[in-house]
C-alpha cells in the first residue's frame, strides 16, 4: 500500500487561509484607524483655521510679550480663548480621540494574536 502524505497540502491552505484572514484584519484596521485620525487632523486644522479667521492667536502674541498681563489677566484671557474656541469643532475631536484610544484599548489582545499568528506564517514559509 502506498503512502500519501497530505499534512503538507493541507497545511499549505490552512496557512494560505490564515495569511489573507490577517491581512484583511491588518487592512481593515489601520485603514479605521488612519481615517479616524485623518478626522482628527482635518478638525484640528478646522479649529486652527477659526482661530486665525478670528484673530484669537493674536490675544495670546499679545499677552506674551508682557508676563504681568498674563498674571493679571490670565482667568479674563482663559475664559475669552475658551469662548472663541469652535465647541462642536473640540467636541468632535474630543470624541475622536476617545473612540481612537478605545479601538486601540479595545483590540489589543486581537492585535497580539495577529502578530503571534504573523510569527508562525512566517515560520511556515521559510520552511
Amino acid at each position: 500500500m502506498k503512502r500519501i502524505d497530505v499534512t503538507r497540502p493541507v497545511m499549505e491552505k490552512v496557512v494560505r487561509f490564515e495569511e489573507q484572514r490577517t491581512k484583511q484584519w491588518i487592512l481593515l484596521f489601520v485603514l479605521g484607524v488612519a481615517c479616524i485620525a485623518a478626522l482628527v487632523g482635518v478638525s484640528v486644522f478646522r479649529t486652527y483655521t477659526m482661530l486665525q479667521e478670528r484673530h484669537t492667536l493674536d490675544l495670546f502674541e499679545i499677552l506674551h510679550q508682557d508676563r504681568e498681563i498674563i498674571a493679571e489677566f490670565a482667568t479674563d484671557t482663559l475664559f475669552v480663548a475658551f469662548e472663541e474656541l469652535p465647541q462642536r469643532t473640540m467636541l468632535f475631536s474630543v470624541g475622536l480621540l476617545i473612540l481612537l484610544v478605545g479601538i486601540w484599548i479595545i483590540t489589543r489582545r486581537r492585535r497580539k494574536i495577529i502578530k503571534r499568528r504573523l510569527v508562525e506564517i512566517s515560520k511556515r514559509r521559510t520552511v
